[in-house]
């Protein structure tokens, strides 16, 4: 215990005053009824004052009050030792179970629980103990206690998921969850060690030695048979019409094994074929004239018959064959070599997207909000009409990619941007210089390279607060800029989209370049579609709200208040997750990690060696240490007091109260 304002403990010297004045009692001369007082002798009154303790209790609870007062005002803290029930002499179990997508293998996991079974029955008396799941991450299933039937019944709660387990990655998150600990430690491990499981430093599988007591490592292994396993690697669609599935075989004997491979489209069965393995490989299988729906399609690959690891026999992909996507371009020109570059690069984009130039002498302004987003050739021929309609389209969400060509140099600001131009240093025509600047962070720029052989002779204006410098040439001299107004947004590229004034339109990038804009504009880049199981389904790059989740069991992830706000959602299940976003619904396919499937075995002798390293570095670490450390008071739980003694000094009052009057009463009734 301890006191956080030890100096009013100085009020106790007030205890005195109430046994002093309880000392002291003034005797008041006594009156009787007399005929008359004329005839008497006037005598002075004398006051007689007893030194002598009366009304004890009274006494006691006044004393009790003010030591109570002063107390509170002290504020102790009394610190409770989380693990005060836990001594040196304590062992404290810890079992960690594997639960990777591997452990569905068989009955790898009933054999894991026996032997979890095994060692909380055979604990001894004052032993503790403490169950961990650890696959992708590592989750505490018990914590630690002496009831073993307790600790039985969590770990039937135990269930194998689809992550994968890194055993230097388990060791590292146990150190943090075990650390508070006193007691000496015994790590069971329970699984079935596979090879793709094993950490990249065999450094990082040591655990630390937890406040000074050494970790005993015991590696239990469920099964030592090195299994046979055929799993679905991956599948590839080509020319929207072609699948080609890869069959990949791990531990397979140099015998022919026949397989049958199935494809399925949206839930309907489409083709089966029959595959011939031999040993250890990849073989394809190939589905011809596939016929898929428009827009994301459920593809599922799978194997039949399927093996003692059932569930990577089958894979799920997502193929989106939507068609073109229309892109509005606006230019004065439609025949120039400008639009022709942007054109030739849309439609050969991955995605696909269908051009539609319009001169801006025939726009209709009401088209506009057909599309998600619009291309400007130079943003110069953009009138005050225009202006005005392009602003409240980016205000209401929409998104525009505008180049600075010939009539922009000729401004004294930028239209929409309202960027001040220096027309001065735009006449002279410097030089193209090449970029020096690249953001890479931005989504329409990570995946793009070869900036750095681009030259370009950039339109010189002045910077805003506002704008985001994604290429530059230098500090002073933008390239690519991006503004968010309102709900939309706008990118613009100071030079032309032509190669009058920069080889961008010209060098393999501006396709990529191109590409990526698109997708950034269009809020199509938004989500990977093929994803590995327990990986995070990111939708704060959906832009704006994150809509709904719904995973493959049908069930809706998210509440009501977590769709208008930013989220990421951890995919921990195989199959086909719905994502509703502002850009639309999109499907994301979840599949378990390819290394899981791979059932090779670590090496007896490497078990071995890893349990006799840890065994020295414990052995090491004892020698060195000549007491344990104890927890500190910062580590433990801190209670203050001073809340139950206002609570007593109210009792103190009340208690007071009645007496006194009770004895002031008695007195009073006494003349």
């Amino acid at each position: 215990m301890s006191l956080i304002t030890p100096l009013f403990l100085l009020g106790l010297l007030g205890l005195a005053l109430p046994w002093w004045l309880h000392r002291l009692e003034t005797q008041t001369t006594e009156r009787e009824k007399f005929s008359t007082t004329r005839f008497l002798e006037a005598s002075k009154k004398r006051i007689h004052v007893q030194r002598k303790l009366k009304y004890l209790l009274l006494m006691a609870l006044r004393m009790l009050f003010l030591a109570l007062l002063a107390f509170a005002f002290a504020r102790p803290v009394f610190f409770q030792d989380p693990t005060a029930a836990v001594s040196e002499d304590t062992t404290h179990h810890v079992i960690v179970m594997d639960t990777s997508f591997s452990m569905r293998e068989g009955d790898n996991l009933e054999q894991a629980r026996s032997i979890a079974t095994s060692i909380i029955n055979n604990m001894g008396d004052g032993d503790i103990a403490s169950i961990y799941a650890a696959s992708t991450s590592v989750t505490t299933i018990a914590e630690p206690m002496p009831d073993g039937a307790e600790l039985n019944r969590l770990l039937a709660t135990v269930e194998a998921d689809n992550g994968r387990l890194d055993l230097g990655a388990m060791i590292s998150a146990l150190n943090g969850l075990i650390e508070d600990s006193d007691a000496n430690f015994i790590m069971h491990v329970v699984g079935d060690f596979q090879q793709s499981g094993q950490a990249v430093r065999f450094a990082d599988m040591i655990p630390d030695v937890i406040n000074g007591r050494p970790v005993t490592l015991d590696v239990q292994q469920v099964d030592t048979t090195v299994h046979a396993n055929w799993t679905v690697d991956s599948v590839i669609i080509e020319d929207r019409s072609t699948v080609i599935a890869s069959i990949r075989t791990f531990n397979a004997a140099a015998e022919p094994v026949q397989k049958a491979v199935s494809l399925m489209v949206n839930g309907e069965a489409q083709q089966t074929q029959t595959l011939t393995t031999i040993g250890n490989g990849v073989f394809l299988s190939q589905f011809d004239n596939v016929v898929f729906a428009e827009g994301d399609n459920r593809v599922n690959v799978s194997m039949s018959p399927q093996d003692t690891l059932a569930e990577d026999d089958v894979r799920y992909t997502v193929f989106d064959n939507s068609p073109p996507a229309p892109v509005l371009l606006l230019t004065s020109d439609p025949a120039s070599l400008g639009v022709t570059y942007i054109k030739a690069a849309l439609e050969t984009a991955p995605r696909g997207y269908q051009v539609e130039a319009v001169n801006i002498a025939d726009l209709d302004m009401r088209v506009m909000q057909r599309y998600p987003w619009l291309i400007v050739d130079d943003l110069g021929i953009v009138g005050t009409g225009l202006e005005a309609a392009l602003r409240d389209y980016i205000n209401g969400g929409g998104a525009v990619f505008a180049g600075a060509g010939p009539r922009s140099g000729s401004l004294t600001a930028l239209p929409i941007l309202g960027n001040q131009i220096d027309a001065v240093a735009a006449s002279t025509r410097p030089a193209a210089q090449q970029i020096t600047q690249i953001d890479t962070t931005h989504p329409a720029l990570n995946d793009s390279s070869g900036w750095s052989s681009v030259n370009v002779r950039a339109i010189p204006f002045t910077l805003t607060p506002e704008d985001r410098v994604l290429v530059a040439q230098s500090a002073r001299s933008p390239v690519l800029i991006e503004r968010n107004i309102g709900a939309g947004r706008i990118m613009l590229f100071a030079s032309s989209l032509d190669n009058s004034s920069s080889d961008l339109p010209v060098k393999p990038v501006f396709v990529s370049f191109i590409s990526e804009v698109a997708q950034y504009l269009s809020n199509e880049k938004l989500l990977v579609k093929e994803q590995v199981a327990d990986s995070f389904l990111q939708l704060t790059l959906t832009g704006g709200s994150s809509g709904q989740v719904v995973d493959p069991d049908g069930t809706s992830l998210l509440s009501l208040e977590d769709t208008t706000r930013d989220q990421d959602v951890q995919m921990n299940k195989s199959g086909y997750y719905q994502v509703f976003t502002p850009a639309g619904e999109v499907l994301v396919a979840v599949n378990p990690d390819i290394r899981e499937s791979d059932l090779t075995l670590i090496p007896v002798q490497t078990l071995q060696s890893w349990q006799s390293i840890v065994a020295g570095t414990a052995l090491e670490t004892t020698n060195t240490l000549s007491t344990i450390s104890e927890v500190s008071e910062t580590d433990q739980d801190e209670v203050e007091l001073w809340r139950i003694f206002l609570i007593l000094l109210a009792a103190m009052v009340l208690a007071e109260s009645l007496l006194g009057n009770r004895y002031l009463n008695m007195k009073t009734g006494s003349f």
